[in-house]
This record gives C-alpha cells, structure tokens and sequence, in this order.
C-alpha cells in the first residue's frame, strides 16, 4: 500500500489531488492510504507521531509558512530522506530553494493529471525498488535495514524490538501492522514473535531455535503456517536444482 499526504491550504486543489489519485489507483488496481492537511504544521505533527509517508504533494505558498520550510524540516529536523515530496505552486523561481530539500518533482497550478500520474508512477517504481528494505522510526530518526539481515521481530508491549545481524532496536508499532509490510519469507511463529524462515536453525518441538542461538516459541496454530513455509522453500530449492 502507497501511503500519500497531501498538504495545500486550498480545500479545492486537495480534492482535485485526492480524486486523481483515486481514480488512478482504481485503473492501476493500486492500493492507495491518502491524508490530506490544509496546513504545514499539522502534517509535520503528524509525521512526528510516529507516521511516515511513502509520497507527499506539498504546496510551497501555504499561510502560516511556506511548503520549503516544511519540506527543509521533514528532511533536515526529522532526518527523514526517505519521503518523496513533490512540490506544488502557481509560480517559478524556487528551483534553487528546493534544492536541499530532495523534491522527486515540481508541479504547477493549475494542476496537470498527466503529470501528477507520472509522479506517482515514478514513486511507485522507486518504491518498488525499496521493497527489499524494511523502514521504521525510532525518536524522529528514520532507519531502514534490508529484510534479508532481519532474523526477527518481538511484541514489547507498546513497542517493537527487532532483531538483526548487526543487533537490535526498538521502536513503536504493532506486529499486526509490521507484517503486511513483509515478504513471505517472515511467518508468524506466535502472538508475541515474527522470524525470518531463513534465520531458522531447527524446528523442536514447540520451540524454534534461530541460528543466533535465540529460542522462540511456536504456537499449535501457526506451526502449521511454518511447516507450509518449509515446503515451499524445499520445492524452491529443488527447482533451482533441476
């Protein structure tokens, strides 16, 4: 799921935005989670709290600031590079300004849909490319880590701890809403742990040792989903074989 912000203080240029997402994502069978802010402010207090956005169509002329400061903020006090911004403007002249702030493109008022679609499209192929890195946040700080050097994830109460080959982190988030970002290669092990199938060392019982020695328990439920997985892989292995 592409997840857009969009933040103009005209209410008129947001909905013609929003509309031509989804009447975009509708064509392309793309799944889209847009919020739309009429105000700077409130998007970086939103960013702040703990959500991120895949794509954001930032006005640079808004009232209370201006969309460069913003921007300047989400990449420089947010130390968010990962966001791609796309400014919006009826005027020209900011090329220079903006060119600390990363923008993936510039669009003019009034709006071109061919254009924005392109946009879009560009972010989605450069999503694409991601697919193979996990991201979160941790404070205001955005990290990301290939999936491959992920050997597991842990339910800390409010928080998340992850477990990789270079360590761990925690940060705040919900199992449930981590694993729709994964691949197949991460399973439900139980209600309180996701792991990596490759990072599997053996299989006991109601127990899975990981290859970092750490034990993790398997519930009734999901050893079904782990055996599942188990299959697959060695078909996979023996294709690669053939």
């Amino acid at each position: 799921m592409m997840k857009i912000a969009i933040c103009d203080d005209d209410n008129y240029v947001c909905t013609e935005i929003e509309q031509i997402i989804l009447e975009d994502s509708i064509k392309c069978n793309t799944k889209v989670d847009i919020e739309v802010f009429y105000d700077g402010k409130e998007l970086i207090s939103y960013i702040e709290n703990e959500h991120y956005f895949d794509l954001i169509f930032l006005d640079i002329e808004l009232r209370t600031t201006t969309g460069i400061k913003v921007g300047n903020k989400i990449r420089n006090e947010l130390d968010d590079y990962i966001s791609k911004i796309v400014f919006i403007s009826s005027k020209t002249g900011y090329e220079r300004q903006l060119f600390d702030v990363q923008p993936l493109n510039f669009l003019d008022k009034p709006i071109d849909k061919e254009k924005l679609i392109k946009c879009i499209n560009l972010a989605l192929k450069l999503l694409d490319k991601e697919k193979k890195i996990f991201k979160y946040k941790v404070g205001h700080e955005f990290k990301q880590i290939a999936f491959q050097d992920i050997i597991y994830f842990e339910n800390k109460l409010r928080k998340v701890k992850i477990t990789t080959i270079n360590g761990t982190d925690e940060f705040y988030g919900t199992l449930e809403n981590i694993k729709m970002q994964l691949p197949n290669i991460f399973v439900t092990a139980h209600v309180s742990y996701i792991v990596n199938y490759i990072f599997i060392e053996k299989i006991s019982g109601e127990t899975i040792l990981m290859k970092n020695g750490v034990l993790i328990p398997i519930s009734k439920r999901n050893l079904k989903d782990i055996h599942h997985l188990q299959i697959q892989f060695v078909k996979e292995l023996r294709n690669v074989n053939l």
